[in-house]
């Protein structure tokens, strides 16, 4: 590990803890040092109650997404080879929300339902932006995705009456859902470490990786499984969040180079902290209301996205 390396990791880590801190303070009620410690230490069961409750398992919820969202959209620029892949723009997590909302009109209520519904939804998508026209073409795979996007989009808010499925907030998710966020972050998390190497792998042309015995396909589609997951998985209980796929990995890449063994983790870190950070800043600008994490990011992603087109040859991705 570099310098550089440890330095990112460790600014990164402080403004996590720092962040987690702020996080549990501000609010609707504001939280002083003195008296979060007070809580914590059981003399306020009033404030624990309501740290322990909703505030908690807020911040813990984000902390997962970000990371599941940010690891998602570095394995789907590795895969496709293009800076701007994104599962949010791409229409995956779209097509998983559209599913789930279709599901719902029909099918009763089963244990993780959303969960199953949103991993398939996003499971076709992929297979069918995954076909060789689309993957030769980097230009028309992110207009075909981004059209796909808005179709669903727009099918699901005309099915829905206007209303989104999910919340597209972390405001009201309970400690069932976080717990169920975790397990699933924690398990496709790790997938993503362990197999972060075959992302490097396929920066190789198909041929190459073929005369060492390794097949490029192979490698896709497991790493397109762990995208779906990741996505889906967040998709299910928060409802589309765009643009941390897109912000967090390219970020990483300016920072650390472009070793996929370096930028998964790192960007497991750094989207936790852009989700928390987006997430705070939404329940305190505008009390006693509050701004949904998605409009925040989408605020934030516009001109990112536009920056990216303007300066960078995006199909070009190492």
């Amino acid at each position: 590990m570099t310098k550089r390396e440890v330095i990112c990791y460790v600014v990164v880590i402080i403004l996590l803890l720092v962040t987690i801190l702020g996080s549990l303070m501000v609010g609707t009620t504001f939280f002083s040092l003195e008296r979060l410690l007070t809580a914590f230490l059981g003399h306020n069961q009033t404030d624990l109650a309501l740290l322990v409750q909703i505030r908690l398992p807020r911040v813990l919820a984000s902390l997962i997404c970000g990371g599941m969202l940010s690891v998602a959209g570095a394995i789907s620029q590795a895969t496709f080879h293009n800076y701007l892949a994104d599962p949010s723009i791409l229409g995956v997590t779209s097509a998983g929300s559209f599913l789930t909302l279709l599901a719902g009109f029909v099918i009763p209520d089963f244990p993780l339902d959303k969960l199953i519904y949103a991993f398939l939804g996003g499971g076709l998508t992929l297979v069918f932006l995954s076909s060789r026209t689309l993957l030769k073409n980097s230009y028309k795979l992110i207009i075909v995705g981004v059209a796909l996007n808005l179709t669903l989009s727009g099918l699901q808010q005309l099915f829905s009456g206007n209303l989104l499925v999910g919340t597209n907030s972390f405001n009201g998710i309970t400690w069932p859902d976080t717990l169920t966020l975790l397990i699933m972050g924690v398990i496709g998390l790790a997938f993503a470490i362990i197999f972060s190497p075959w992302a490097n792998y396929l920066k190789m042309p198909d041929s190459q990786l073929a005369l060492r015995g390794v097949t490029a396909s192979k490698l896709r589609l497991v790493l397109l499984v762990i995208v779906v997951y990741l996505a889906s998985g967040a998709t299910a209980e928060v409802g589309v969040v765009p643009f941390v796929g897109i912000i967090v990995p390219n970020v990483v890449r300016y920072l650390v180079g472009h070793d996929y063994q370096t930028i998964v983790p790192l960007s497991m870190l750094l989207g936790s902290w852009l989700l928390l950070m987006t997430d705070t800043i939404g329940r305190i600008i505008v009390l006693p209301g509050e701004i949904p994490v998605a409009t925040i990011m989408t605020v934030l992603g516009g001109p990112f996205l536009i920056w990216m087109l303007w300066r960078q040859k995006f199909n070009e991705i190492r």
